[in-house]
């Protein structure tokens, strides 16, 4: 007899972030496959592509954790055929009216929980992050050496090198464009490099240096440019726009509110600089580049500064920081200009980085404790409600 909602909620939690490729667009199906003995007993999980194939999850015999088998199945459902035996239980992302199944009465927000992965090899805080091909760049950092470039693979879950930074910095900001990954400013002598590293050669070369150099800005990538915002070096407001394509620098409107060592993301086109130090660490201040104008979002619940951001699914993602907390888990919704929160961060950190990779956030290294954790955040962007099949 198949295993009721009860049973599977204590192994389902675990799931999502053991498949982070699979996307569930419709629904997955749960069912139980019965061995000569009932000590055999398996418990299958088949989760939709879209496309009318289903990846076979299965646990080990008599329940526990999940794993990956080496092989996918799949399974007709609906016009593909293949009817459901009475009392299959079956989870949707909805639980609206689903014809020839009945509501269960429960429910599971998947993600929303913490993991970690193989450790910076060299601990590390106010370095960069970045991005390209499903690889995270880590590079420079506060701590000798101050030139490292390491590089995670979330897929194998390894670490391994690049060529380092030419000049070593601390605190600076970057941008990926075109495959590229622009590393400017910093804190380590001086403050307005632009050194541009090519993942595919392994090479760096040099670009027109930052026009007013800075270190603990905040930076985000808007249509093909860099948008570089701030920082702890003379004036706290600026707003410098680097474009590769032209290989040149120019200026927009003034960030109102003067930070430093704030975080900031981008969403449908605007850019959100969120925090920072200096008077309020809570501000919510967003640039619009297209009209190259300013306006206020709904301020940060709790003030920070040297936090990290991601964006997953529309929404901003802003975690730890130096303020209150370091392990706080914060989250806008643009769209509604609201705010909420998550499961907090399993190790309180500042001045690390964050990168979004297949849907799941990345949080590596940091100044508190240690400096070379690797926490794996899952957001959870939907519920799954339990039908069982009439």
């Amino acid at each position: 007899m198949c295993s009721g909602p009860s049973s599977i909620l204590r192994f389902f939690s675990n799931i999502l972030m053991k498949t982070t490729s699979c996307i569930i667009s419709a629904f997955v199906v749960i069912a139980c496959f019965s061995g000569t003995a009932s000590a055999q007993r398996q418990t299958k999980l088949y989760i939709d592509d879209g496309a009318g194939n289903f990846t076979v999850l299965q646990t080990s015999p008599g329940g526990g954790t999940v794993t990956l088998p080496s092989g996918s199945g799949t399974l007709g459902f609906g016009g593909g055929g293949g009817a459901l035996a009475s009392g299959t239980v079956v989870a949707f992302t909805d639980n609206g009216a689903h014809a020839g199944f009945t509501y269960t009465g429960s429910s599971l927000l998947t993600g929303n929980s913490w993991l970690t992965g193989v450790v910076l090899p060299v601990g590390q805080e106010g370095m960069i992050g970045s991005v390209v091909n499903g690889k995270i760049y880590v590079i420079g950092g506060s701590f000798t050496p101050f030139n490292n470039n390491q590089i995670y693979d979330p897929a194998a879950n390894t670490w391994s090198t690049g060529v380092a930074l030419p000049v070593a910095q601390a605190a600076m900001i970057s941008g990926v464009v075109g495959g590229r990954i622009y590393v400017i400013g910093g804190s380590q002598g001086s403050q307005n490099n632009n050194q541009i590293y090519d993942p595919v050669s392994n090479t760096w070369i040099t670009g027109p240096l930052l026009p007013i150099p800075q270190y603990y800005m905040t930076s985000a990538v808007v249509n093909g440019k860099i948008y570089v915002f701030g920082g702890e070096n003379g004036s706290q407001n600026n707003n410098q726009i680097f474009d590769p394509v032209a290989n040149t620098w120019t200026t927009g409107a003034v960030l109102p509110v003067p930070q430093w060592a704030g975080t900031c993301a981008a969403v449908g086109g605007k850019i959100y600089v969120i925090g920072g130090f200096n008077g309020s660490q809570n501000n919510n201040q967003i640039y619009d580049p297209v009209a190259n104008s300013w306006s206020a979002g709904a301020a940060l619940p709790v003030s920070e500064f040297a936090m990290t951001s991601a964006v997953v699914g529309g929404k901003i993602y802003v975690i730890g920081g130096n303020n209150s907390g370091q392990n706080n888990n914060q989250i806008y919704d643009p769209v509604a200009n609201s705010w909420s929160t998550g499961t907090v961060m399993p190790s309180p950190q500042y001045y690390m980085i964050s990168a979004n990779v297949s849907g799941n956030i990345y949080v590596i290294g940091g100044g508190s404790g240690s400096k070379n954790n690797n926490q794996i955040y899952n957001p959870g962007l939907f519920n799954l409600f339990f039908f069982t099949a009439n």
